[in-house]
C-alpha cells in the first residue's frame, strides 16, 4: 500500500511539471505575437534645407520646401534653426503658417498642413526603443502626466515648438543629444516619440555648413 501511495504521489508531480512547462512558453510566446511595431523612421537628417516631413509613412527622408509646397496637407514636422542662438529645434507647420512676433520661420504656405503639438518628456532612449518594438507602450507614455508634458512656450502656442530662441517666461524646451519628445497630430490623434540621436555631427549644435540634426521617429500606426 506504501509503495502505492509513493508512485501516484510521483506521478502527480510528474504531470504538474510538465503542465507548467507547456504553459509558460506558449504565454510568452502570446505576448511576442501581440506586440504591433510602431511606425518607425531612423537615422533622419534635418537642415534648413530639407526641414519638412510627414510620419504617415509615405516618406523615407525630410524634404525642400519646394517638394513640401506639392504635399503640405501631409506635413507635420518642420525644422527650424535659430541663427542668434546657435539653437536647432522643431516647429509646429500650422503655426508656423502665421504670423508671430518672431517671424524667422514664418511659411504661410504651410497652412493647410497637419498641426503637431510636442511633449517634452523624462523618457530614456531604453523607453524609446521599448515602443518601437511595442507600439501600444506610447500610449501608455502619454498616460503618465507627471512624465510627458505639452512643451512650454514664452512666444509660440504651448506645445507648438521645441528648441530654437529659448524663452524664459515659460522656459522654453532646448535640444540636447539623447533626449526624448513626444509629440501628437492634432487630427488624427496619432501619437509619437521623437530622440535626439547622440552621433550628432562634430560641434553640433554649432552649425559648420550643414546645420544638420539627426534624429529617429517613431509613431503609433
Amino acid at each position: 500500500m506504501k509503495t502505492n501511495v509513493i508512485f501516484v504521489t510521483m506521478l502527480c508531480i510528474s504531470l504538474l511539471s510538465c503542465n507548467k512547462e507547456d504553459v509558460e512558453p506558449n504565454n510568452n510566446n502570446n505576448n511576442n505575437n501581440n506586440a504591433t511595431a510602431a511606425l518607425a523612421f531612423a537615422d533622419l537628417t534635418f537642415n534648413t534645407t530639407n526641414a519638412y516631413f510627414s510620419t504617415n509613412g509615405s516618406m523615407t527622408s525630410p524634404v525642400d520646401s519646394n517638394q513640401a509646397k506639392t504635399i503640405t496637407d501631409i506635413i507635420d514636422i518642420t525644422f527650424i534653426f535659430n541663427y542668434d542662438y546657435t539653437k536647432p529645434g522643431f516647429f509646429d507647420p500650422v503655426a508656423r503658417s502665421q504670423e508671430w512676433y518672431w517671424d524667422d520661420y514664418y511659411s504661410p504656405w504651410l497652412s493647410n498642413a497637419v498641426e503637431t503639438r510636442y511633449y517634452t518628456t523624462n523618457l530614456t532612449k531604453a523607453k524609446f526603443d521599448d515602443a518601437t518594438a511595442d507600439q501600444s507602450k506610447i500610449g501608455a507614455y502619454f498616460a503618465d502626466t507627471s512624465s510627458i508634458v505639452l512643451a512650454p512656450h514664452g512666444l509660440f502656442p504651448t506645445g507648438s515648438c521645441i528648441g530654437g530662441r529659448h524663452t524664459y517666461s515659460p522656459s522654453s524646451a532646448t535640444l540636447s543629444q539623447g533626449q526624448v519628445f513626444g509629440f501628437k497630430n492634432t487630427s488624427s490623434g496619432k501619437r509619437g516619440l521623437l530622440y535626439i540621436r547622440t552621433d550628432q555631427y562634430s560641434g553640433w549644435p554649432i552649425p559648420i555648413s550643414s546645420f544638420d540634426t539627426k534624429v529617429d521617429l517613431i509613431r503609433e500606426n
